[in-house]
């Protein structure tokens, strides 16, 4: 008997996943990144990012966070959305200052109105008593479509216009054509499938801006290549809201207001670190 179920066993232990052993959930490069943070950043400082990752930072680096997995659904997350979206990093700026400072409690008792609110938001009081730093992930890219989803919510009329990043997939690239799965890019023209148009084209390369190309289109959608030594490994598609936020302008192209902010790690593609010019 035992023998057979040994000789049983051994016959179908192919077809389960005895043998099988999971991936990281957190990218390994990604991950060494946050022990370096905890190296470059004195101990009492904490951390605006996603939530997403927040337990993990937190353990990997002891510091804290503005919200995790237990405080996602606080209204502190629709104010980190809204300034990871925004094209203004003076907002990013106060409602940083506003989150670390009043938190929560101050979202309340401001929350008479739309208005009240977003004046006090935009307004802090205080200013933070330990250092506040940035940190960009490069996970944000593939859930921004989620945090724009958030952080584009109109509170006073409702709804919400998400925005995010298209990835394509091209087989050629040259000087004047690029070829896509279901786009050809005119890159003289400035225009795909001859039909919608390019405002720009912009080569990044360990999160600074290469080379960008103007079309002279008042208005169309922006092409960035993201390059790893002399290839090019990734081509986003992304419309002028996207183009101009924090998140694109901080983490991928490394444009920030230096009276603001001060980069203080740059781990591109896997993260990035600036602190807060609060002191």
């Amino acid at each position: 008997l035992y023998l057979g179920m040994a000789v049983f066993f051994w016959l179908i232990s192919g077809q389960t996943a005895i043998s099988f052993v999971p991936g990281p959930s957190i990218h390994t490069g990604l991950y060494a990144t946050f022990l370096e943070v905890k190296k470059k950043v004195p101990e009492d400082s904490a951390l605006l990012t996603w939530w997403d990752y927040g337990y993990a930072i937190t353990d990997a680096t002891g510091l804290a966070t503005f919200h995790d997995g237990s405080a996602q659904f606080s209204p502190k997350t629709y104010f980190i959305a809204r300034s990871f979206i925004s094209s203004d990093q003076e907002e990013l700026y106060d409602i940083t200052q506003y989150l670390a400072t009043e938190g929560n409690r101050g979202i309340a008792e401001n929350n008479t109105s739309p208005e009240a609110l977003l004046k006090a938001v935009r307004n802090p009081q205080h200013k933070p008593w330990d250092p506040i730093y940035l940190f960009f992930t490069a996970d944000m890219t593939g859930k921004y479509g989620a945090i724009s989803k958030l952080g584009s919510w109109d509170i006073v009329n409702g709804g919400s216009k998400p925005r995010g990043y298209q990835n394509l997939a091209c087989n050629k690239i040259t000087n004047e054509e690029m070829n896509c799965r279901g786009a050809k890019i005119d890159l003289k023209a400035g225009k795909i499938n001859n039909q919608v148009p390019l405002k720009r084209m912009i080569f990044i390369r360990d999160g600074q801006v290469l080379r960008e190309q103007k079309f002279g289109h008042a208005q169309g959608y922006t092409l960035q290549l993201l390059v790893a030594g002399q290839r090019i490994v990734e081509v986003q598609l992304i419309d002028e809201v996207v183009f101009r936020s924090n998140y694109n302008q901080m983490f991928l192209l490394g444009r920030y207001r230096e009276d603001l902010y001060e980069e203080t790690y740059n781990a591109f593609p896997f993260s990035r670190l600036y602190r807060v010019k609060y002191q």
